[in-house]
């Protein structure tokens, strides 16, 4: 493995995107769903360190190459991250090919090698991750705490999981009815325990 893969909470937090133009537009459509708030950086403002204060990650997308180089060094004085995109010699990350399900992540990435080929596979994969698949995690992120009190010894608690995970509670879940998905949840779990 050349590279390590993350995932970072992004609650709370800030994402700075320099420049205009698609592949910007690109960036912010990826965190656009997020709970992420975007700090969008033109001109001078990117030049400044000071602009990417609380910053948790920075993009920066410009044809121009000084422009460019200029904004991601302003971004590493700040001790923010960076990707530059098309330019890997600049990035201190790269940016994967992301299946977004809500609860559910999966990125692909190649370290910048090939980029259509992450997004090719990523197409492929998600094929195979159900649209619901967010809401499932939701519902056994939200129940979590009563099952591992139901189920304090770890080889049960995973067994009822791994059962439960494809049983009618999340298929429930799956089709968006929480309601009955926590309710089936707690059923089954009344009865494992």
């Amino acid at each position: 493995m050349d590279a390590f893969p993350a995932f970072y909470p992004l609650t709370g937090r800030v994402i700075a995107i320099v420049g205009t133009g698609e592949a910007a537009e690109a960036k912010v459509r990826l965190f656009e769903s997020s709970p992420a708030t975007l700090r969008r950086l033109e001109g001078d403002a990117a030049l400044n360190p000071a602009s990417y204060d609380g910053a948790l990650l920075a993009f920066v997308a410009s044809d121009d190459a000084g422009f460019a180089t200029a904004a991601a060094a302003a971004a590493r004085a700040a001790h923010v991250p960076v990707n530059v995109v098309d330019r890997p010699a600049l990035c201190d990350f790269t940016t994967p090919a992301v299946i977004d399900r809500g609860e559910v992540v999966a990125a692909i990435g190649t370290g910048g090698a090939s980029p259509m080929l992450a997004t090719l596979l990523r197409h492929d994969i998600e094929a195979q991750v159900p649209e619901g698949a967010g809401r499932v995690a939701a519902l056994f992120r939200a129940l979590q705490d009563e099952v591992r009190r139901a189920l304090p010894e770890a080889h049960r608690r995973r067994a009822f999981l791994r059962a439960a995970l494809s049983g009618p509670a999340a298929r429930a879940a799956q089709a968006g009815d929480m309601t009955r998905a926590s309710a089936l949840l707690r059923e089954a779990l009344a009865g494992d325990s």
